[in-house]
């Protein structure tokens, strides 16, 4: 249908030792057109699901990437794994920039503390942690830690490929991976379930469209992060944030962070890449708060504010009780989690 949306889902092989995965269970019992009802209330689209099965290798890792990298595209990308030792479904916010295999590959590809590309983690650009569980056939929870194998590394180097991508708005089309427990403790029709209420949620993750904001994690070398306090006047007046800014029409968010960090703070960072994302609602608009992993080689002392009342450096190792604007205490908790 010309109005359809399409999206990937792809799972994978048997691997170690097992006769089946229920990712590529999943995958074979939803290849083809289906309705998707907008969870959050609303309207149904039509949703093309083309399938895919990947090997448990090194090929397999990087084919989805190829793929986009070549030009192919989708409104979403889900992949799915099979996650061992998970007693519910698991998605994955977060995907690390680390190999570190307890058992070979299905090449025989054996890799100990390794890494992706070296360029460091990156993270999904929608917030499943504001989808209501309520809406789902079964608990889940939300990770931070996607592992180290080939589950891991797919996820890695797809988001890496779609951030390289051409687009029109601030992000890509979403991608995000979904961990299934086996088949002895999720049963197939309920995995099937699961995984198409989170392809509805990919087509619509927020329940209106949102204003994208990118904010800056911007850490020194000794790993100690910025952060900067609300003016007084504003709606949050004297709570504490990473520093950012609404990106602009057609901004990419590399481009609006650094913008927005130059004008905030009169410092000049390389933006990398996402590292999560938060939804906030604040009267009638929804926010999408991205946190964005920044560098800069500016010192501190040239740090000029134009927008806060304060700044201060957090150590990881003993952080402040602060008082934090919107989700970023949330944020900030990732990051002490990850970092």
């Amino acid at each position: 249908m010309a109005n359809s949306r399409r999206v990937l889902l792809t799972g994978f092989e048997p691997f170690g030792g097992h006769e089946r995965n229920i990712s590529a269970d999943v995958v074979h019992s939803l290849q083809g057109m289906m309705s998707l009802a907008n969870p959050w209330g609303g309207e149904t689209v039509v949703v093309e699901i083309e399938t895919d099965v990947l090997s448990v290798d090194e090929a397999g890792s990087k084919k989805t990437a190829e793929r986009v990298e070549k030009g192919a595209s989708w409104d979403a990308i889900l992949h799915l794994g099979l996650c061992e030792q998970c007693d519910v479904p698991r998605l994955e916010r977060l995907a690390r920039d680390a190999i570190d295999m307890r058992i070979p590959d299905n090449s025989g590809r054996s890799i100990k503390g390794g890494v992706v590309d070296g360029t460091g983690h990156c993270g999904a650009w929608v917030d499943p942690s504001s989808w209501p569980s309520s809406f789902f056939p079964s608990a889940y929870t939300v990770s931070n830690d996607a592992g180290a194998y080939l589950c891991n590394e797919t996820y890695h180097r797809t988001m890496k490929a779609l951030l390289g991508q051409e687009h029109t708005s601030s992000f890509p089309s979403p991608c995000l991976f979904l961990h299934l427990p086996g088949s002895q403790k999720m049963a197939l029709h309920e995995a099937v379930s699961f995984v198409s209420q989170c392809l509805a949620f990919l087509m619509f993750p927020a329940p209106s469209d949102t204003i994208d904001v990118v904010a800056g994690y911007l850490p020194n070398a000794a790993g100690h992060y910025l952060v900067s306090q609300r003016p007084a006047g504003d709606v949050d007046e004297g709570l504490w944030e990473f520093p950012g800014g609404k990106c602009e029409s057609g901004e990419r968010w590399s481009s609006g962070i650094e913008r927005e960090l130059l004008e905030e703070l009169d410092v000049a960072v390389v933006a990398h890449q996402p590292l999560g994302t938060w939804l906030r609602q604040r009267g009638d608009f929804w926010f999408a708060i991205h946190l964005i992993r920044c560098e800069t080689s500016a010192s501190d002392d040239s740090i000029n504010l134009s927008a806060h009342d304060a700044w201060q450096r957090l150590d990881p190792d003993s952080p402040p009780q602060l008082s934090w604007a919107g989700r970023d205490g949330e944020m900030n908790e990732f990051v002490l989690d990850v970092f």
